[in-house]
């Protein structure tokens, strides 16, 4: 980039300079009239005021060219090139990604630099002052070093706090992958399912275009009226508008994703897996007892609750009175003797000692413990519902799939057999096509659905399900 800005600015000095003409300085000419010499009197100073003209031209040019070059240099500096991509993604590769590449979890863990610089700050130890005094009485000039000396534990206690501030930061952190790993699982399977989707709008264009075919030729051959060629046509014209529709679907599901994987939302993905993998959950009991140690609402409610004491415990340490010990030396007093002394301040803590702060801090933690069990309730009933929607989800998934949907097939295909054959109307395979057409689309949908119950228990459980 600078190497450019450079060879532009070079160009355009360049054309500047071929682009202005020096004028011709006229010689004085005391015969000529007043106009002849007002001529050459502004030709004079144009002559005169070429190098002022070339000269600012030039600064402006320059300063064209560093405008430009502060306003591309950050830009370029903090474009980052598209990782690269696995292709075809699997679930755990889209995982991996996202928690490596997704800007909400890589905000978060920056919080983590925040609280350890907070670590450094809280370790820092009080700075000593020195004073100088100069006075025209005896004595002249006064030196003093001032000490100041923590006691009661306040630094460690300072410490401890904000080594459990970047605890905290940890749990926001978790919590970041948790939503993203929910968003993950939910729009990696909603691209799959909008893949079957197109998949299975295809497959039902191409039926009905046979069914068409079909009753053109049996239109032809007189065997049929032709009612039958329109209904045959309007359904493949109703094909093709939802072809055209689950295209949509995929597309906006494709950014969907992308969103989540950091990426572009017109990077192609090429996806490998279907509906029913990554299914398995725990049982109600497994998945209480994981939630009670793992939901990070518990988790970061227990860590505020231990924040609370710790900062209860560094506002009684803050009590104890912070000694400042001091040194000071005479210098130029009677007789040229320097008179050192030494002095020790102590605040005497008899009006306030934190008591307001105390009881602000005791009543917090109280409330946190409030909260705790508050929230230890919800997740445990958010728990059992989400379990019992994985149930549903999964017995919707298996009755569709292996009960309904093979039937289905069957049905269509003695259908379109038997309207070949002429033994049945139109309206009978139309009928099938559209029973066949309806279960696929609910055996997509249930599958998408155990996905998303086990988004949601995943996100209640806050570890990541196999």
């Amino acid at each position: 980039v600078v190497t450019r800005i450079a060879a532009d600015s070079t160009v355009l000095m360049v054309v500047i300079l071929r682009q202005v003409r020096v004028p011709v300085r006229l010689k004085p000419d005391t015969t000529k009239t007043g106009s002849a010499r007002g001529c050459q009197q502004v030709a004079s100073y144009g002559a005169r005021a070429l190098p002022i003209t070339l000269f600012t031209m030039c600064m402006r040019s320059l300063a064209a060219v560093m405008c430009v070059a502060v306003l591309v240099w950050p830009s370029s500096a903090s474009a980052q090139p598209v990782p690269p991509l696995p292709s075809p993604l699997s679930f755990d590769a889209a995982r991996a990604f996202a928690d490596a590449h997704n800007p909400a979890i890589d905000a978060s863990a920056r919080g983590l630099t925040i609280r350890e610089a907070g670590i450094r700050a809280a370790g820092q130890r009080p700075n000593p002052s020195v004073g100088a005094e100069v006075s025209r009485d005896s004595p002249h000039q006064t030196l003093t070093l001032d000490v100041p000396f923590e006691v009661g534990g306040q630094r460690r206690r300072r410490i401890e706090l904000a080594q459990g501030e970047l605890t905290l930061a940890g749990v926001d952190l978790q919590a970041s992958r948790r939503m993203v790993r929910r968003q993950l699982r939910e729009e990696f399977f909603g691209l799959l399912a909008a893949d079957e989707q197109l998949r299975l709008a295809e497959s039902i264009l191409d039926v009905a275009t046979r069914v068409r075919d079909a009753a053109q030729a049996r239109f032809e051959a007189g065997a049929v009226p032709r009612l039958e060629v329109m209904q045959a046509a309007l359904g493949v014209s109703r094909a093709d508008a939802d072809l055209d529709a689950a295209r949509s679907a995929r597309v906006t599901a494709q950014a969907r994703l992308n969103g989540v994987l950091g990426l572009p939302p017109r990077q192609p993905v090429t996806l490998q897996g279907t509906l029913p993998d990554h299914t398995a959950a725990p049982g109600y009991d497994a998945a209480i007892a994981g939630a009670s140690t793992s939901n990070t609402d518990l988790v970061g409610l227990d860590r505020q609750i231990e924040m609370a004491g710790r900062r209860l415990a560094l506002l009684r340490a803050e009590r104890m009175p912070a000694p400042v010990f001091s040194v000071s030396g005479l210098f130029h007093s009677p007789g040229d003797l320097a008179a050192p002394s030494a002095a020790v301040n102590i605040g005497l803590p008899l009006f306030s000692r934190n008591q307001g702060e105390i009881a602000a801090a005791i009543a917090t933690t109280a409330q946190l413990r409030g909260q705790r069990e508050a929230t230890r309730r919800i997740v445990e009933t958010a728990v059992f519902s989400a379990s019992a929607r994985v149930d549903a989800a999964r017995r919707r998934v298996d009755t569709v799939t292996n009960r309904l949907l093979p039937v289905a097939t069957e049905l269509e295909a003695l259908s379109e057999e038997s309207y070949r054959a002429g033994r049945t109307s139109v309206l009978g395979l139309l009928d099938a096509q559209r029973s066949l057409r309806d279960l696929s689309r609910d055996a997509v949908q249930a599958g998408l659905d155990l996905q998303l119950a086990l988004a949601e228990l995943e996100d209640l459980l806050g570890t990541p399900l196999p």
